[in-house]
């Protein structure tokens, strides 16, 4: 499987701090969908301006479960990563799944919701090449914070991203 770009993690964080999603007796993510209404602060536009390229993130709700989004990277005038992700509830699961172009064969990847504590969520794919987990912050009504880990090539890695909504 090829690697997600560094910036394939854009994304979507939400504050679901209240319980809205919690982990049941076995262990499984369960969801109320209706209650996702809360994690629409992330429709809109996201970017974050670089030395290294302008990064944007447009995101819409498709319904009640599922929220659609693209992201792309511009550097020196050239798109140099693009991606399509959608992040929706399946069988009670919340999973954010990125489809990158001329990766993995342009076929989606998808990330489960392990973890919510103090309005951090943490999606991970343990079979996926880089990165294995992707979590995701909303610092401020305006601001999110994401960031990709997992080892590649037996070496731990991590990048940090931090994005603004775009006025």
């Amino acid at each position: 499987m090829k690697k997600l770009a560094l910036c394939g993690f854009q994304v979507l964080i939400f504050s679901c701090n209240n319980g809205t999603i919690k982990e049941n007796e076995a262990g499984k993510i369960t969801t109320d969908s209706t209650k996702i209404k809360q994690m629409e602060w992330v429709i809109g536009s996201w970017e974050n301006l670089s030395v290294k390229g302008d990064l944007y993130e447009t995101w819409t709700k498709i319904d009640d479960s599922t929220f659609a989004g693209r992201s792309f990277m511009i550097v020196q005038n050239d798109t140099a990563f693009s991606e399509k992700i959608s992040l929706e509830f399946r069988n009670k699961n919340l999973f954010y799944i990125p489809t990158v172009r001329n990766q993995n064969k342009e076929l989606p990847v998808l990330f489960k919701l392990i973890s919510i504590e103090k309005g951090e969520l943490i999606f991970e794919n343990k079979e996926h090449d880089f990165p294995q987990r992707i979590i995701y912050k909303n610092p401020s009504p305006d601001s999110l914070y994401a960031r990709i880990e997992g080892k590649e090539n037996g070496e731990l890695k991590k990048e940090e991203f931090a994005m603004t909504r775009r006025k």
